[in-house]
């Protein structure tokens, strides 16, 4: 190669979430990413952060949410780029992810945070200020929690974790406050409401593999799955049955709580009184279908609410879904 010929840069596809949490760190962090990355070649879409940057092409001019953000998708993926940075919270990043795995479409994925939560493992970046170069990024392979109906049609997919209740976490007024899932899901509405006492109907039961699991529970609060496929977790006695997953078959954990875990409401279990719950360890092929949930309950997947047909799901762990870049 001659001294005047340049590797060709790389195309980056940018999509920021402009209603996440954070909204005012979003120019600052595309500003940084474009002094960071100079040998790439950043471009977006209008509306969803693109208009901040060199390279913008036309966006969404009407439709829901879900909607204009699968078109926007589509036409960043038109140029096939080598990454895709998310800028937003754990929400935005897996609506990517989960766009670009129903459509079979490898892609490394980059995550920023500016949401609620940006707790990863697809964002793995929180600072604007500290954005790692081009060269400190290695790739590392995910697996998620994925909720499909008893039927195995697909739902969605939880990389950090997939919570069965009637609520989720959101911002409203720069304070995070409990949704309710189902209006948020079925309707687009943001109404703020409390958890249910028992996310379990009359008739709930849960199957593991085709045998139906004996009922020890003594309440259902929550609900929540979430893959173990990080290492450190050292042996130690204190976290349960996750103190055998290090070296076994099984990535997943699916915790049953007697209160909720994931709401703003406080609690006093687990800090001046007794916590109780149930675990279920799963690894790939296992099948785990829930049925008899309440109404109103939803799968929130990393943030994002998805309605249960019939109150039904089925839940499995899927490995090695996703490339994701993070500092070396």
């Amino acid at each position: 190669m001659s001294e005047n010929t340049q590797m060709p840069l790389k195309k980056v596809a940018v999509i920021a979430n402009s209603s996440a949490g954070k909204q005012t760190q979003q120019a600052k962090i595309l500003d940084a990413l474009q002094k960071k990355w100079p040998q790439a070649a950043l471009y977006g879409v209008a509306g969803y952060g693109g208009e901040l940057l060199g390279d913008t092409l036309p966006g969404p001019a009407e439709g829901a949410y879900l909607e204009k953000f699968s078109k926007a998708m589509e036409t960043l993926l038109e140029r096939s780029p080598d990454i895709l940075v998310t800028i937003g919270g754990d929400g935005t990043a897996a609506y990517a992810a989960d766009w670009l795995l129903s459509r079979n479409l490898s892609v490394p994925m980059f995550g920023l945070g500016a949401g609620t939560a940006n707790v990863g493992p697809i964002v793995t970046e929180r600072d604007p200020e500290n954005i790692p170069s081009l060269e400190e990024l290695i790739p590392e392979q995910m697996g998620a929690v994925e909720a499909l109906t008893p039927e195995g049609a697909h739902i969605a997919y939880g990389f950090n974790d997939l919570v069965l209740g009637n609520t989720l976490l959101g911002s409203e007024n720069g304070q995070m406050v409990t949704f309710e899932a189902y209006a948020m899901a079925a309707e687009g509405k943001r109404r703020v409401c409390k958890c249910l006492p028992s996310i379990a109907g009359p008739d709930f039961t849960a199957e593991k593999n085709g045998v139906k699991l004996a009922a020890k529970l003594p309440n259902v609060g929550q609900l929540i799955a979430s893959t173990v496929e990080r290492e450190n977790f050292y042996g130690r006695a204190v976290t349960g049955l996750l103190c055998f997953t290090p070296g076994t078959p099984y990535q997943a954990s699916v915790f049953v709580s007697a209160v909720p875990i994931v709401t703003c409401e406080e609690s006093s279990e687990g800090f001046d009184d007794w916590f109780c719950g149930a675990q279920l360890l799963l690894q790939p092929g296992d099948k785990l279908i829930l049925r008899g949930l309440a109404n109103t309950v939803c799968a929130v997947a990393d943030g994002n609410p998805y309605v249960l047909p019939e109150g039904n799901v089925l839940l499995q762990y899927k490995p090695n879904l996703l490339t994701v870049l993070k500092r070396r």
